[in-house]
Protein backbone atom coordinates (compact mmCIF):
# COMPACT_ATOMS: atom_id res chain seq x y z
CA UNK A 1 0.00 0.00 0.00
CA UNK A 2 1.09 3.56 -0.67
CA UNK A 3 1.56 5.60 2.51
CA UNK A 4 -0.19 8.94 3.10
CA UNK A 5 0.62 11.84 5.46
CA UNK A 6 -1.81 14.70 6.25
CA UNK A 7 -0.31 18.11 7.13
CA UNK A 8 -2.39 21.06 8.38
CA UNK A 9 -2.05 23.52 11.25
CA UNK A 10 -5.78 23.22 11.98
CA UNK A 11 -6.45 20.15 14.12
CA UNK A 12 -10.07 19.81 13.04
CA UNK A 13 -9.08 19.62 9.36
CA UNK A 14 -6.39 16.99 10.02
CA UNK A 15 -8.73 14.81 12.04
CA UNK A 16 -11.71 15.25 9.70
CA UNK A 17 -9.79 14.13 6.61
CA UNK A 18 -8.17 11.26 8.54
CA UNK A 19 -11.57 9.95 9.71
CA UNK A 20 -13.55 10.76 6.55
CA UNK A 21 -11.63 8.62 4.05
CA UNK A 22 -11.81 4.82 3.84
CA UNK A 23 -8.08 4.38 3.29
CA UNK A 24 -8.18 0.58 2.91
CA UNK A 25 -10.76 0.85 0.14
CA UNK A 26 -8.28 3.02 -1.80
CA UNK A 27 -5.38 0.64 -1.07
CA UNK A 28 -3.72 3.45 0.89
CA UNK A 29 -2.25 3.52 4.39
CA UNK A 30 -2.55 6.65 6.53
CA UNK A 31 0.68 6.81 8.55
CA UNK A 32 -0.27 9.90 10.57
CA UNK A 33 -0.77 13.65 10.64
CA UNK A 34 1.51 16.66 11.24
CA UNK A 35 0.61 20.10 12.59
CA UNK A 36 3.31 22.06 10.73
CA UNK A 37 5.93 21.82 8.00
CA UNK A 38 8.87 21.05 10.28
CA UNK A 39 7.10 18.11 11.92
CA UNK A 40 5.99 16.89 8.49
CA UNK A 41 9.52 17.20 7.08
CA UNK A 42 10.93 14.95 9.80
CA UNK A 43 8.12 12.40 9.41
CA UNK A 44 8.68 12.26 5.64
CA UNK A 45 12.42 11.66 6.10
CA UNK A 46 11.69 8.80 8.52
CA UNK A 47 8.61 7.16 6.99
CA UNK A 48 8.84 8.12 3.27
CA UNK A 49 5.12 8.38 2.49
CA UNK A 50 4.45 8.33 -1.22
CA UNK A 51 1.58 10.87 -0.90
CA UNK A 52 1.50 14.03 1.24
CA UNK A 53 -1.72 16.04 1.52
CA UNK A 54 -0.62 19.45 2.86
CA UNK A 55 -1.98 22.88 3.66
CA UNK A 56 -0.19 25.58 1.65
CA UNK A 57 0.03 28.25 4.39
CA UNK A 58 1.26 27.27 7.85
CA UNK A 59 3.39 29.01 10.48
CA UNK A 60 7.09 28.12 10.56
CA UNK A 61 7.74 25.96 7.52
CA UNK A 62 4.90 26.52 5.04
CA UNK A 63 3.50 23.92 2.69
CA UNK A 64 5.40 25.53 -0.18
CA UNK A 65 8.67 25.45 1.81
CA UNK A 66 7.99 21.82 2.69
CA UNK A 67 7.49 20.91 -0.97
CA UNK A 68 10.72 22.69 -1.93
CA UNK A 69 12.75 20.93 0.75
CA UNK A 70 11.35 17.47 0.02
CA UNK A 71 11.75 17.99 -3.72
CA UNK A 72 15.46 18.63 -3.10
CA UNK A 73 15.99 15.27 -1.36
CA UNK A 74 13.27 13.01 -2.78
CA UNK A 75 11.42 13.66 -6.02
CA UNK A 76 9.35 10.47 -5.56
CA UNK A 77 6.93 12.10 -3.09
CA UNK A 78 3.61 13.20 -4.59
CA UNK A 79 1.82 16.22 -3.07
CA UNK A 80 -1.82 17.30 -2.90
CA UNK A 81 -2.21 20.97 -1.93
CA UNK A 82 -4.97 22.15 0.42
CA UNK A 83 -5.56 25.85 -0.08
CA UNK A 84 -8.05 28.59 0.71
CA UNK A 85 -9.39 31.35 -1.50
CA UNK A 86 -6.77 33.89 -2.54
CA UNK A 87 -3.83 31.48 -2.20
CA UNK A 88 -3.60 30.35 -5.81
CA UNK A 89 -0.27 32.18 -6.32
CA UNK A 90 1.28 29.85 -3.76
CA UNK A 91 -0.18 26.88 -5.58
CA UNK A 92 1.29 28.10 -8.88
CA UNK A 93 4.75 28.17 -7.27
CA UNK A 94 4.25 24.62 -5.99
CA UNK A 95 3.42 23.49 -9.50
CA UNK A 96 6.97 24.44 -10.50
CA UNK A 97 8.03 21.42 -8.43
CA UNK A 98 5.72 19.04 -10.25
CA UNK A 99 2.70 19.37 -7.95
CA UNK A 100 -0.40 18.76 -10.06
CA UNK A 101 -3.19 18.33 -7.52
CA UNK A 102 -4.95 21.23 -5.80
CA UNK A 103 -7.94 21.12 -3.44
CA UNK A 104 -9.80 24.29 -2.51
CA UNK A 105 -11.08 24.47 1.07
CA UNK A 106 -13.70 23.53 2.00
CA UNK A 107 -13.65 20.27 0.03
CA UNK A 108 -15.83 17.20 0.33
CA UNK A 109 -15.11 13.48 0.56
CA UNK A 110 -15.62 12.84 -3.15
CA UNK A 111 -13.16 15.55 -4.16
CA UNK A 112 -10.50 14.24 -1.78
CA UNK A 113 -10.97 10.66 -2.99
CA UNK A 114 -10.73 11.74 -6.64
CA UNK A 115 -7.48 13.58 -5.93
CA UNK A 116 -6.04 10.59 -4.07
CA UNK A 117 -6.91 8.29 -6.99
CA UNK A 118 -5.33 10.72 -9.46
CA UNK A 119 -2.13 11.10 -7.48
CA UNK A 120 -1.90 7.34 -7.00
CA UNK A 121 -2.02 6.97 -10.79
CA UNK A 122 0.61 9.71 -11.19
CA UNK A 123 2.87 7.90 -8.76
CA UNK A 124 2.59 4.65 -10.72
CA UNK A 125 3.34 6.51 -13.97
CA UNK A 126 6.32 8.21 -12.34
CA UNK A 127 7.81 4.91 -11.18
CA UNK A 128 7.42 3.53 -14.67
CA UNK A 129 9.22 6.44 -16.31
CA UNK A 130 11.95 7.37 -13.82
CA UNK A 131 15.54 6.34 -14.41
CA UNK A 132 18.03 6.08 -11.55
CA UNK A 133 21.20 4.61 -13.10
CA UNK A 134 23.02 3.36 -9.96
CA UNK A 135 19.91 1.69 -8.61
CA UNK A 136 18.94 0.32 -12.03
CA UNK A 137 22.41 -1.16 -12.49
CA UNK A 138 22.28 -2.97 -9.18
CA UNK A 139 18.66 -4.00 -9.72
CA UNK A 140 19.42 -5.50 -13.14
CA UNK A 141 22.23 -7.59 -11.72
CA UNK A 142 20.56 -8.49 -8.42
CA UNK A 143 16.82 -8.93 -8.90
CA UNK A 144 17.13 -12.15 -10.89
CA UNK A 145 19.53 -13.66 -8.36
CA UNK A 146 17.37 -12.57 -5.43
CA UNK A 147 14.24 -14.14 -6.90
CA UNK A 148 16.11 -17.31 -7.83
CA UNK A 149 17.53 -17.43 -4.31
CA UNK A 150 14.04 -17.24 -2.81
CA UNK A 151 12.79 -19.97 -5.14
CA UNK A 152 15.79 -22.14 -4.35
CA UNK A 153 15.38 -21.74 -0.58
CA UNK A 154 11.67 -22.55 -0.85
CA UNK A 155 11.89 -25.83 -2.77
CA UNK A 156 12.49 -28.18 0.15
CA UNK A 157 9.31 -29.99 1.28
CA UNK A 158 10.00 -28.93 4.87
CA UNK A 159 9.77 -25.23 4.07
CA UNK A 160 5.99 -25.05 3.55
CA UNK A 161 5.47 -23.35 6.92
CA UNK A 162 8.76 -21.44 6.99
CA UNK A 163 8.17 -18.69 4.43
CA UNK A 164 8.66 -15.92 6.99
CA UNK A 165 12.10 -17.30 7.84
CA UNK A 166 13.08 -17.61 4.17
CA UNK A 167 11.88 -14.11 3.34
CA UNK A 168 13.78 -12.67 6.32
CA UNK A 169 17.04 -13.37 4.47
CA UNK A 170 15.95 -11.00 1.69
CA UNK A 171 14.15 -8.19 3.55
CA UNK A 172 17.22 -5.98 3.28
CA UNK A 173 16.72 -5.83 -0.49
CA UNK A 174 13.06 -6.51 -1.30
CA UNK A 175 9.81 -5.03 -0.02
CA UNK A 176 7.63 -8.04 0.87
CA UNK A 177 4.76 -6.17 2.49
CA UNK A 178 3.82 -2.90 0.79
CA UNK A 179 3.85 -3.30 -3.01
CA UNK A 180 1.03 -5.21 -4.80
CA UNK A 181 1.85 -7.70 -7.58
CA UNK A 182 0.06 -9.16 -10.59
CA UNK A 183 0.68 -12.77 -11.60
CA UNK A 184 -0.41 -14.51 -14.82
CA UNK A 185 -0.46 -18.26 -15.49
CA UNK A 186 -0.48 -19.41 -19.14
CA UNK A 187 -1.29 -23.11 -19.46
CA UNK A 188 -0.62 -25.74 -22.16
CA UNK A 189 2.58 -24.09 -23.40
CA UNK A 190 4.63 -26.90 -24.93
CA UNK A 191 8.45 -26.86 -24.89
CA UNK A 192 8.31 -26.32 -28.68
CA UNK A 193 6.03 -23.25 -28.47
CA UNK A 194 7.69 -21.75 -25.37
CA UNK A 195 10.64 -19.97 -27.11
CA UNK A 196 8.35 -18.14 -29.56
CA UNK A 197 5.87 -17.20 -26.84
CA UNK A 198 8.71 -15.94 -24.63
CA UNK A 199 10.03 -13.82 -27.50
CA UNK A 200 6.59 -12.31 -28.12
CA UNK A 201 6.07 -11.60 -24.43
CA UNK A 202 9.43 -9.86 -24.14
CA UNK A 203 8.78 -7.87 -27.31
CA UNK A 204 5.38 -6.81 -25.93
CA UNK A 205 7.05 -5.69 -22.69
CA UNK A 206 9.74 -3.69 -24.53
CA UNK A 207 7.26 -2.01 -26.89
CA UNK A 208 4.18 -1.48 -24.72
CA UNK A 209 5.31 -1.66 -21.07
CA UNK A 210 9.01 -0.67 -21.09
CA UNK A 211 9.04 0.42 -17.46
CA UNK A 212 7.79 -2.88 -16.06
CA UNK A 213 10.14 -5.67 -14.96
CA UNK A 214 8.60 -9.00 -16.01
CA UNK A 215 9.79 -11.99 -13.97
CA UNK A 216 9.08 -15.03 -16.17
CA UNK A 217 9.04 -18.67 -15.05
CA UNK A 218 8.59 -21.74 -17.21
CA UNK A 219 7.88 -25.19 -15.83
CA UNK A 220 6.48 -28.16 -17.70
CA UNK A 221 3.73 -26.80 -20.02
CA UNK A 222 3.12 -23.65 -17.93
CA UNK A 223 4.50 -20.14 -18.40
CA UNK A 224 4.13 -17.80 -15.43
CA UNK A 225 5.01 -14.12 -15.28
CA UNK A 226 4.63 -11.59 -12.48
CA UNK A 227 5.39 -7.91 -11.92
CA UNK A 228 4.71 -4.98 -9.62
CA UNK A 229 1.12 -3.83 -10.01
CA UNK A 230 0.48 -1.02 -12.50
CA UNK A 231 -3.27 -0.83 -13.08
CA UNK A 232 -3.19 1.00 -16.41
CA UNK A 233 -1.21 -1.77 -18.09
CA UNK A 234 -3.49 -4.68 -17.16
CA UNK A 235 -5.84 -3.97 -20.07
CA UNK A 236 -2.90 -3.99 -22.47
CA UNK A 237 -1.75 -7.35 -21.11
CA UNK A 238 -5.23 -8.84 -21.48
CA UNK A 239 -5.33 -7.65 -25.10
CA UNK A 240 -1.92 -9.17 -25.72
CA UNK A 241 -2.95 -12.52 -24.27
CA UNK A 242 -6.21 -12.55 -26.22
CA UNK A 243 -4.68 -11.63 -29.57
CA UNK A 244 -1.22 -13.22 -29.47
CA UNK A 245 -1.24 -16.01 -26.93
CA UNK A 246 -4.63 -17.39 -27.91
CA UNK A 247 -3.72 -17.33 -31.60
CA UNK A 248 -2.05 -20.75 -31.37
CA UNK A 249 -2.62 -24.04 -33.12
CA UNK A 250 -3.35 -25.61 -29.73
CA UNK A 251 -5.75 -23.91 -27.34
CA UNK A 252 -3.92 -22.10 -24.55
CA UNK A 253 -5.66 -20.87 -21.43
CA UNK A 254 -4.57 -18.29 -18.90
CA UNK A 255 -5.63 -16.85 -15.57
CA UNK A 256 -4.68 -13.75 -13.62
CA UNK A 257 -4.43 -13.14 -9.87
CA UNK A 258 -3.90 -9.87 -7.99
CA UNK A 259 -1.74 -10.25 -4.88
CA UNK A 260 -1.60 -7.57 -2.15
CA UNK A 261 2.18 -7.90 -1.79
CA UNK A 262 5.26 -9.89 -2.78
CA UNK A 263 4.97 -12.19 0.23
CA UNK A 264 1.42 -13.27 -0.69
CA UNK A 265 2.39 -13.66 -4.34
CA UNK A 266 5.32 -15.97 -3.56
CA UNK A 267 3.24 -18.03 -1.13
CA UNK A 268 0.77 -18.60 -3.96
CA UNK A 269 3.38 -19.22 -6.65
CA UNK A 270 5.88 -21.54 -4.97
CA UNK A 271 3.50 -24.48 -4.31
CA UNK A 272 2.67 -24.47 -8.05
CA UNK A 273 6.27 -24.87 -9.18
CA UNK A 274 8.14 -26.77 -6.45
CA UNK A 275 7.06 -30.21 -7.75
CA UNK A 276 9.05 -29.75 -10.97
CA UNK A 277 12.67 -30.88 -11.33
CA UNK A 278 13.84 -27.91 -13.42
CA UNK A 279 12.42 -24.38 -13.29
CA UNK A 280 13.48 -21.81 -15.88
CA UNK A 281 13.52 -18.26 -14.51
CA UNK A 282 13.88 -15.36 -16.97
CA UNK A 283 14.27 -11.63 -16.47
CA UNK A 284 15.15 -9.42 -19.43
CA UNK A 285 17.61 -11.35 -21.60
CA UNK A 286 18.90 -13.49 -18.72
CA UNK A 287 17.65 -16.99 -17.96
CA UNK A 288 18.67 -19.17 -15.03
CA UNK A 289 17.76 -22.81 -14.58
CA UNK A 290 16.68 -23.65 -11.04
CA UNK A 291 17.48 -27.29 -10.34
CA UNK A 292 15.19 -28.80 -7.77
CA UNK A 293 17.73 -31.18 -6.26
CA UNK A 294 16.03 -31.04 -2.91
CA UNK A 295 18.43 -33.18 -0.88
CA UNK A 296 21.50 -31.23 -1.97
CA UNK A 297 19.74 -27.90 -1.51
CA UNK A 298 18.58 -28.89 1.96
CA UNK A 299 22.08 -30.03 2.92
CA UNK A 300 23.72 -26.82 1.67
CA UNK A 301 21.16 -24.73 3.57
CA UNK A 302 21.91 -26.65 6.77
CA UNK A 303 25.67 -26.35 6.40
CA UNK A 304 25.54 -22.65 5.48
CA UNK A 305 23.49 -21.85 8.58
CA UNK A 306 26.05 -23.75 10.69
CA UNK A 307 28.89 -21.60 9.35
CA UNK A 308 27.45 -18.66 11.26
CA UNK A 309 27.45 -20.49 14.57
CA UNK A 310 28.81 -18.55 17.58
CA UNK A 311 31.26 -21.41 18.17
CA UNK A 312 34.24 -20.93 15.90
CA UNK A 313 35.22 -24.62 15.95
CA UNK A 314 31.75 -25.76 14.83
CA UNK A 315 31.63 -22.95 12.31
CA UNK A 316 35.01 -23.92 10.89
CA UNK A 317 33.96 -27.55 10.50
CA UNK A 318 30.80 -26.47 8.66
CA UNK A 319 32.89 -24.23 6.40
CA UNK A 320 35.09 -27.20 5.40
CA UNK A 321 32.00 -29.38 4.92
CA UNK A 322 30.40 -26.83 2.58
CA UNK A 323 33.62 -26.51 0.60
CA UNK A 324 33.72 -30.30 0.16
CA UNK A 325 30.04 -30.54 -0.82
CA UNK A 326 30.21 -27.82 -3.47
CA UNK A 327 33.50 -29.01 -4.96
CA UNK A 328 31.90 -32.40 -5.67
CA UNK A 329 29.27 -30.91 -8.01
CA UNK A 330 29.78 -31.07 -11.77
CA UNK A 331 26.80 -29.02 -13.01
CA UNK A 332 28.02 -25.42 -13.43
CA UNK A 333 24.54 -23.86 -13.60
CA UNK A 334 23.37 -25.66 -10.48
CA UNK A 335 26.60 -24.74 -8.67
CA UNK A 336 26.05 -21.07 -9.57
CA UNK A 337 22.53 -21.31 -8.22
CA UNK A 338 23.78 -22.67 -4.89
CA UNK A 339 26.65 -20.16 -4.73
CA UNK A 340 24.22 -17.28 -5.26
CA UNK A 341 21.97 -18.49 -2.43
CA UNK A 342 24.92 -19.00 -0.07
CA UNK A 343 26.23 -15.47 -0.69
CA UNK A 344 22.84 -13.79 -0.25
CA UNK A 345 22.25 -15.79 2.95
CA UNK A 346 25.69 -14.78 4.23
CA UNK A 347 25.37 -11.07 3.46
CA UNK A 348 22.06 -10.99 5.34
CA UNK A 349 23.99 -12.01 8.46
CA UNK A 350 27.07 -9.83 8.10
CA UNK A 351 26.46 -6.20 8.96
CA UNK A 352 29.78 -5.04 7.48
CA UNK A 353 28.84 -6.38 4.03
CA UNK A 354 25.98 -5.09 1.94
CA UNK A 355 24.25 -5.42 -1.40
CA UNK A 356 27.14 -3.85 -3.30
CA UNK A 357 29.42 -6.67 -2.13
CA UNK A 358 26.84 -9.28 -3.13
CA UNK A 359 26.26 -7.65 -6.53
CA UNK A 360 29.97 -7.54 -7.33
CA UNK A 361 30.33 -11.23 -6.48
CA UNK A 362 27.28 -12.27 -8.52
CA UNK A 363 28.52 -10.35 -11.55
CA UNK A 364 31.82 -12.24 -11.36
CA UNK A 365 29.97 -15.51 -10.77
CA UNK A 366 27.83 -15.10 -13.88
CA UNK A 367 30.94 -14.87 -16.08
CA UNK A 368 32.37 -18.20 -14.90
CA UNK A 369 31.65 -21.42 -16.81
CA UNK A 370 34.04 -23.86 -15.15
CA UNK A 371 32.96 -25.62 -11.93
CA UNK A 372 36.44 -25.41 -10.42
CA UNK A 373 36.62 -21.66 -11.00
CA UNK A 374 33.13 -21.21 -9.57
CA UNK A 375 34.11 -23.18 -6.45
CA UNK A 376 37.33 -21.16 -6.06
CA UNK A 377 35.46 -17.87 -6.42
CA UNK A 378 32.92 -18.89 -3.79
CA UNK A 379 35.64 -20.27 -1.53
CA UNK A 380 37.54 -16.96 -1.58
CA UNK A 381 34.40 -14.96 -0.77
CA UNK A 382 33.28 -17.31 2.00
CA UNK A 383 36.77 -17.22 3.52
CA UNK A 384 36.47 -13.45 3.70
CA UNK A 385 33.00 -13.72 5.27
CA UNK A 386 34.16 -16.40 7.72
CA UNK A 387 37.13 -14.37 8.94
CA UNK A 388 35.02 -11.23 9.26
CA UNK A 389 32.28 -13.01 11.19
CA UNK A 390 34.70 -14.35 13.78
CA UNK A 391 37.09 -11.42 13.92
CA UNK A 392 37.55 -9.91 17.37
CA UNK A 393 38.15 -6.57 15.67
CA UNK A 394 34.66 -6.50 14.13
CA UNK A 395 33.11 -3.10 14.59
CA UNK A 396 31.10 -2.49 11.43
CA UNK A 397 27.34 -2.19 11.24
CA UNK A 398 24.80 -0.53 9.00
CA UNK A 399 24.16 2.39 11.33
CA UNK A 400 27.88 3.06 11.59
CA UNK A 401 28.11 3.22 7.79
CA UNK A 402 25.17 5.63 7.67
CA UNK A 403 26.69 7.84 10.36
CA UNK A 404 30.06 7.92 8.60
CA UNK A 405 28.37 8.89 5.35
CA UNK A 406 26.36 11.66 7.02
CA UNK A 407 29.44 13.09 8.72
CA UNK A 408 31.36 13.28 5.44
CA UNK A 409 28.40 14.65 3.42
CA UNK A 410 26.76 16.97 5.96
CA UNK A 411 27.00 19.93 3.56
CA UNK A 412 24.83 18.13 0.97
CA UNK A 413 21.34 19.65 1.00
CA UNK A 414 19.98 16.55 -0.76
CA UNK A 415 21.14 14.19 1.98
CA UNK A 416 18.43 11.76 3.09
CA UNK A 417 18.11 8.17 4.24
CA UNK A 418 16.29 7.31 1.01
CA UNK A 419 19.22 8.59 -1.07
CA UNK A 420 21.71 6.67 1.08
CA UNK A 421 19.57 3.52 0.83
CA UNK A 422 19.16 3.65 -2.95
CA UNK A 423 22.54 5.02 -4.06
CA UNK A 424 25.08 4.06 -1.39
CA UNK A 425 23.92 0.94 0.47
CA UNK A 426 21.44 -0.29 -2.19
CA UNK A 427 18.99 -1.48 0.44
CA UNK A 428 15.29 -1.18 1.17
CA UNK A 429 14.71 2.22 2.82
CA UNK A 430 11.95 0.97 5.15
CA UNK A 431 14.21 -1.80 6.42
CA UNK A 432 17.08 0.66 6.80
CA UNK A 433 14.95 3.15 8.73
CA UNK A 434 13.83 0.50 11.22
CA UNK A 435 17.35 -0.89 11.53
CA UNK A 436 18.83 2.57 12.22
CA UNK A 437 16.21 3.28 14.88
CA UNK A 438 16.78 -0.11 16.51
CA UNK A 439 20.57 0.21 16.57
CA UNK A 440 20.80 3.87 17.63
CA UNK A 441 17.54 4.52 19.48
CA UNK A 442 17.10 7.60 17.29
CA UNK A 443 15.17 8.26 14.08
CA UNK A 444 17.32 9.25 11.12
CA UNK A 445 15.71 12.68 10.72
CA UNK A 446 16.49 13.52 14.36
CA UNK A 447 20.07 12.30 13.95
CA UNK A 448 20.58 14.33 10.74
CA UNK A 449 19.18 17.48 12.36
CA UNK A 450 21.36 16.99 15.45
CA UNK A 451 24.46 16.52 13.30
CA UNK A 452 23.69 19.68 11.32
CA UNK A 453 23.20 21.70 14.51
CA UNK A 454 26.38 20.24 16.02
CA UNK A 455 28.38 21.13 12.91
CA UNK A 456 26.83 24.62 12.79
CA UNK A 457 27.87 25.24 16.40
CA UNK A 458 31.43 24.20 15.56
CA UNK A 459 31.52 26.56 12.58
CA UNK A 460 30.04 29.47 14.53
CA UNK A 461 32.55 28.92 17.34
CA UNK A 462 35.62 28.77 15.13
CA UNK A 463 35.04 31.11 12.21
CA UNK A 464 34.47 34.74 11.35
CA UNK A 465 31.87 34.09 8.68
CA UNK A 466 29.97 37.21 7.76
CA UNK A 467 26.54 35.69 7.23
CA UNK A 468 24.27 32.97 8.52
CA UNK A 469 23.70 32.02 4.87
CA UNK A 470 27.29 30.72 4.68
CA UNK A 471 26.82 28.62 7.80
CA UNK A 472 23.56 27.23 6.41
CA UNK A 473 25.37 26.32 3.18
CA UNK A 474 28.08 24.44 5.07
CA UNK A 475 25.61 22.24 6.97
CA UNK A 476 23.32 21.38 4.06
CA UNK A 477 20.59 23.98 4.64
CA UNK A 478 21.81 26.60 2.17
CA UNK A 479 18.76 26.35 -0.04
CA UNK A 480 16.59 27.40 2.93
CA UNK A 481 18.42 29.50 5.56
CA UNK A 482 15.07 30.31 7.19
CA UNK A 483 14.56 26.61 7.89
CA UNK A 484 18.13 26.42 9.26
CA UNK A 485 17.42 29.30 11.64
CA UNK A 486 14.19 27.65 12.78
CA UNK A 487 15.72 24.26 13.59
CA UNK A 488 18.75 25.92 15.20
CA UNK A 489 16.53 27.97 17.50
CA UNK A 490 14.35 24.96 18.28
CA UNK A 491 17.46 23.00 19.30
CA UNK A 492 19.41 25.69 21.18
CA UNK A 493 16.73 28.13 22.29
CA UNK A 494 18.30 31.00 20.35
CA UNK A 495 18.84 32.07 16.75
CA UNK A 496 22.22 31.49 15.04
CA UNK A 497 22.92 35.25 15.26
CA UNK A 498 22.30 35.35 19.00
CA UNK A 499 24.38 32.21 19.46
CA UNK A 500 27.23 33.88 17.57
CA UNK A 501 26.96 36.98 19.75
CA UNK A 502 26.98 34.83 22.87
CA UNK A 503 30.23 33.20 21.77
CA UNK A 504 31.97 36.39 20.62
CA UNK A 505 30.55 38.99 22.96
CA UNK A 506 28.26 41.82 21.87
CA UNK A 507 30.10 42.64 18.66
CA UNK A 508 27.89 43.22 15.65
CA UNK A 509 27.23 40.13 13.63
Amino acid sequence: MLKVLIVDDEKIIRETIADLIDWDALSLKLIGTAKDGIEAYNIILDEYPEIVLTDIKMPGLSGLDLIQRIHAVNKDTQFIILSGYGEFEYAKKAMQYGVRHYLLKPCNEEQIIDSLKDVRKDYADYLTSKDTPPQSFIARNMNLNLMVGIMNDSLSPETDKEFSYIFSNYKRYLDFDNVPYEIFYIYFVTPESYPLLLEKLQQFRDDICPGIVFNIIYVYNTLIFFFKSVNDDLGKIYNFLDTVVLDQSVTIKYRHDHCPNLSAMLKELIPHIKKYEIIYFTEGSNTLSIYNYQNIIKEVQRITASIYSPEKASSGQAFLELRSTLSSLSDADFLKQLASSVIIFSVARLRSFDMVDAAEFLIKLEKEKDCREISNLLDDQLTCFFEEYHSQKYTGDISHKIQEYVESHICDSGLSLKWIAENYLFMNVDYLSKRFLKETGCKFSRYLTDMRIKRAKEILASSDLDSIQNVADMVGCGNNPQYFSQIFKKSTGMSPSKYMKMLHGDAEY
